[in-house]
């Protein structure tokens, strides 16, 4: 019975082969005399379609990577923060080095870097800024300076792309603008690996390929002819096939060119090639009944293998075997199952592990300021055992405002919280002073959630206590008022006390840009306003001798930046 089975299989193999012999004799009669001729038209047609369609993909890719890095030069050339620190720079109101690390700070956080080799920024009047790259430039090049220099009126949006005659780089520059204002000039370095794709392209054994700006060629896989003009190309054109494909990045085109002998040699080399694949085809077609069960069977049986092994719990199978087909796929995937369930098992217990030593390590940290906090709170309640309520009320303000001010958890708080946090400030400023000192607070009840920076408008309370009320004989009041008008918040402080002089307001105002002088409260609020919410808002002061001052602080409803950064930024700033 075992051998009946066995002459049943093997008649099916002689059959499977015998099948196969009879259509590969039949292919390679045909390809010997009629179906030659027409392959020969359709390879030749095939090969111009393929060469067409090379062209359009890699073109496509060059569309793509060109569009990239102008948008990652206009994200550069449009960041505000950029445009701040070169108008700061160019105002002296800045530091060189800090405006430079500062901007490279920026530039380091933009993604698809790998493509450009250098990038600098040009500020008028200073040098050149080094913020990614491997060569650096200390001087103002010829074609940056007559850039900067002409008047380039309506022109802040224009790209120019140049090309280094020895080196062949590619470069693309463009004028950094606020407004009207020219700030500098932006200058990014496409790196060698840019182009690799080009270089890789294989238009047949001769093909070449050139990518032209306007008629100007940009790129050529014979260099020779990078910064030719178009007219040069017309030769080559002439004596072969010329595929175009035009970019929609500013009408740039990419063309291919390859020689018609060499679309020729093609069509006779894959003839070739195809009847000599038959041949072997026959030779070995013998051999694939005998093969075949053992190509498919083994790896089966090893994923089987595997997958019991998984369901008896083993997660650290692995199953070998080397090769390329779609089984050898298969098996790396079931690998790499294999491992990251693994992993993911382990990760979950050390992720258990380290969370239970970051509470130990947070309350530990929290162990200082609350003994501070409690003692504190033992003191008042003595206080309060003594009749003491005046101190008591003085170390309860205190504590409050202690904890506000040390507290790190959020950095924009409401008007409510900061208002609380104010009034404990005054309360202990109140009892410091006695009757002299007394505030009243107008806060519209309407804006009261409203995130603002956190002790924003503290410092004006205390230039107020500190300048405003020395030389008055009487008591002095303190107003603070709120309220919004559309998407604009309004914050003031309004004093009685002696008030200043036109000539020193217009002193105060006149350091927010020379920061050599002035108050240093005033300019640290002006400034965290500006670099928050931007320069069209900030604190207006109105004074008049011997009748008081108002300082009004104008914010927006809702500052719309990421908190952490800014905050950063600023303190690096100021």
């Amino acid at each position: 019975m075992p051998m009946l089975k066995w002459i049943k299989f093997r008649s099916l193999k002689y059959k499977i082969i015998i099948v196969f012999i009879i259509i590969s004799v039949i292919l390679v009669i045909l390809q010997a005399g009629f179906f030659q001729h027409w392959i020969s038209a359709i390879i030749l047609k095939q090969s111009e379609a393929n060469l067409h369609e090379t062209v359009r993909q890699i073109g496509k890719q060059v569309d793509l990577q060109y569009k990239q890095i102008d948008t990652n030069a206009r994200v550069i050339r449009n960041n505000q923060v950029l445009k701040n620190y070169l108008k700061d720079l160019k105002r002296n109101t800045i530091n060189y080095q800090i405006a430079k690390y500062q901007i490279a700070r920026q530039i380091v956080r933009l993604p698809n870097l790998e493509m450009i080799e250098n990038i600098y920024i040009f500020p008028v009047g200073y040098p050149p800024m080094n913020l990614f790259y491997s060569d650096a430039i200390f001087e103002v090049d010829e074609l940056t300076e007559r850039l900067m220099t002409t008047n380039r009126a309506g022109s802040s949006e224009d790209v120019i792309w140049t090309v280094q005659p020895q080196s062949h780089q590619i470069s693309m520059m463009m004028l950094i603008y606020d407004g009207d204002e020219l700030l500098g000039l932006l200058r990014v370095d496409l790196n060698e690996k840019f182009h690799d794709q080009l270089d890789d392209v294989q238009l047949g054994e001769e093909g070449s390929i050139f990518l032209l700006n306007d008629q100007t060629i940009m790129f050529a896989t014979d260099r020779k002819f990078v910064n030719r003009q178009e007219t040069s190309l017309e030769q080559l054109a002439g004596s072969g096939t010329q595929i175009t494909f035009t970019l929609d990045y500013q009408g740039w085109k990419l063309i291919g060119i390859v020689p018609n002998k060499e679309i020729l040699n093609q069509v006779n080399q894959v003839n070739k090639i195809l009847l000599l694949m038959e041949l072997i085809v026959f030779a070995f077609i013998f051999l694939f009944a005998l093969v075949v069960l053992r190509m498919i069977l083994k790896p089966l049986k090893q994923i089987l293998r595997g997958m019991e092994s998984i369901e008896q719990g083993k997660l650290d199978v692995i199953v070998n075997r080397a090769g390329n087909d779609e089984f050898t796929v298969i098996i790396r995937h079931f690998n790499q199952m294999a491992e990251r369930v693994n992993r993911l098992i382990k990760t979950v217990y050390y992720q258990q592990l380290t969370y239970r030593k970051a509470e130990v390590i947070n309350l530990q940290s929290k162990l200082n300021p609350h003994f501070l906090y409690n003692t504190l709170d033992m003191i008042y309640w003595m206080t309060v055992v003594k009749d003491e309520e005046e101190i008591g009320d003085a170390i309860i303000s205190l504590s409050n405002l202690l904890r506000y001010s040390i507290s790190h958890q959020n950095e924009f708080v409401t008007v409510a919280e900061d208002m609380e946090q104010l009034e404990n400030y005054l309360k202990i400023q109140r009892m410091r002073f006695e009757e002299k000192l007394a505030y009243v607070f107008h806060i519209d009840p309407a804006i009261t959630d409203i995130k603002i920076p956190k002790l924003l408008i503290q410092p004006l309370v205390e230039n107020a206590i500190k300048y405003a009320f020395q030389q008055m004989l009487l008591g002095g009041m303190i107003t603070i008022r709120g309220y919004a008008e559309g998407d604009d918040l309004f914050l003031e402080v309004e004093d009685n006390g002696v008030g200043m002089p036109a000539d020193k307001i217009e002193a105060l105002v006149a350091s927010f840009e020379n920061k050599r002088h002035g108050g240093l409260g005033i300019q640290l609020v002006r400034q965290r306003i500006n670099y928050i919410y931007g320069e069209d808002y900030g604190l207006s002061i109105r004074s008049e001798s011997g009748r008081g001052t108002k300082i009004a602080l104008k914010l927006r409803t809702d500052a719309g930046v990421p908190q952490e950064d800014l905050w950063k930024d600023e303190a690096l700033h100021a």
